[in-house]
Parts: C-alpha cells; structure tokens; sequence
C-alpha cells in the first residue's frame, strides 16, 4: 500500500471548486417534494424537545435516519430555512467524498487517483443526490462510509485500537444517516481478498461487529 494517502489542501480545494462550479445551477434552488417533510414541515425542528424526538422517538421523523435529520436540526438554526445554506452543504459533503475516493485509490497504489475522484466529483449520475436536500442521506452516508473504509485500511497497515474504533464509529455515523451502507464491512472483504487472494482471520473477526451492527440497523429501519 502506498504512503502517499495524506489530504492534499490543494487537491481538495480543485474538487470542492469543480463540485461548486458543476452545482452552481443548484445553489438557489428551492424546497421542493420531499424537501417538505424532510425540512420546511418537519415539526422536530422547530418544537421544543424536537432533537431528542429525532433520536429517540421513532416516527417523528420521515424516516429513522437521525444523523441526517440532526444535520437540518443544526442548520434550521443556523440559517433558518433558506434552502441555499442546505444546498452548499450537501455540495461540501460531494466534494469530500470525492476527495475520499481519490484517497482510497491512492492507498492501493492505482494509477488516475486524482482523475477518478475529479470523474465523480463532476459525474452526472450523482445530481439527484447532491443537488435534492432530501437526499442528505446519500451524501451524508457515502462520505462517512468512505471515510470508515480508508480508516479501516490505515488500522490494517499501522495497527493501534484507536484507528479500529474510528472505522467502526465512523460506519455507526454511516448506518444513522442510511443503513443502505450495511453493506461496507462485505465491500472492505472483498477489497481485501482481490488485494490477497483470501481474508485473513484478523480481518474476519474485526469485521464481524460490523456486520452485526449494519444487519440490526438494517432491520430496524426496514
């Protein structure tokens, strides 16, 4: 694996650039569909007590992904609802999984690390995503989701429990903002065996919790 995976500042800025320059049109869009009961009508924003339903109270949400609802929780108070602050952050979340991407390429040592995360960043395939607020739940989960695989491997390389257990938060993060993400701890193994051949021990068995974790989640929310 390569040592080369260190955030490069500029690197960052030139797909956060591309990422605001592609989704400028979405900048001043406003609420619309879903956008509703996700923000605009979403009484556990504006009443007392609305945080602690989003957590612990099932149903008083849309759906039960309170990572995402606490992310509008925190902007309903920053900017109120003028969708264009929404629409930034979603942006801001795209461009560091596009910047994640290009981390994961460069940690297995494979060529156009830098061209693949600037393809996604820019990518159409990901406009329902990034430019709808209600789909804070892609943007959010995908970037935590990478973030916990690029940990993972880095505690595969240099060892160490803390590393461990930023994967697995990191994937607990993921799985609160869409549990579609159950799937990473299979996509880390596969990773692993078409780098090796097999999966070691280890692997399996720090995996594990992780596949109990996404499994329970999973079923909570289906």
């Amino acid at each position: 694996m390569s040592a080369q995976t260190k955030t490069n500042p500029l690197g960052f800025l030139l797909l956060l650039l591309a990422s605001a320059a592609v989704y400028a049109p979405a900048w001043d869009g406003d609420f619309l569909w879903d956008d509703d009961s996700y923000v605009t009508e979403n009484r556990t924003l504006t009443e007392p007590g609305g945080l602690r339903a989003i957590w612990f109270t099932p149903g008083a949400t849309t759906q039960y992904y309170p990572l995402v609802h606490t992310t509008y929780w925190i902007e309903s108070r920053l900017w109120g609802f003028d969708s264009r602050g929404y629409h930034i952050v979603n942006i801001l979340l795209h461009a560091i999984s596009a910047m994640l991407v290009g981390a994961i390429l460069r940690r297995f040592d494979l060529p156009g690390a830098f061209a693949a995360s600037l393809l996604f960043a820019v990518h159409p395939v990901c406009v329902e995503s990034v430019a709808w607020i209600t789909e804070r739940k892609n943007v959010l989960s995908l970037a935590l989701a990478l973030g916990s695989m690029l940990t993972y491997f880095r505690h595969r390389e240099k060892g160490g429990a803390g590393l461990l257990a930023a994967s697995g938060a990191l994937f607990l993060g993921a799985l609160l903002a869409k549990t579609v993400v159950a799937s990473l701890p299979a996509v880390i193994a596969v990773v692993i065996w078409w780098r090796e051949g097999r999966v070691p021990r280890r692997d399996a068995l720090r995996l594990a919790p992780l596949f109990a974790i996404g499994a329970c989640l999973g079923l909570f929310t289906v």
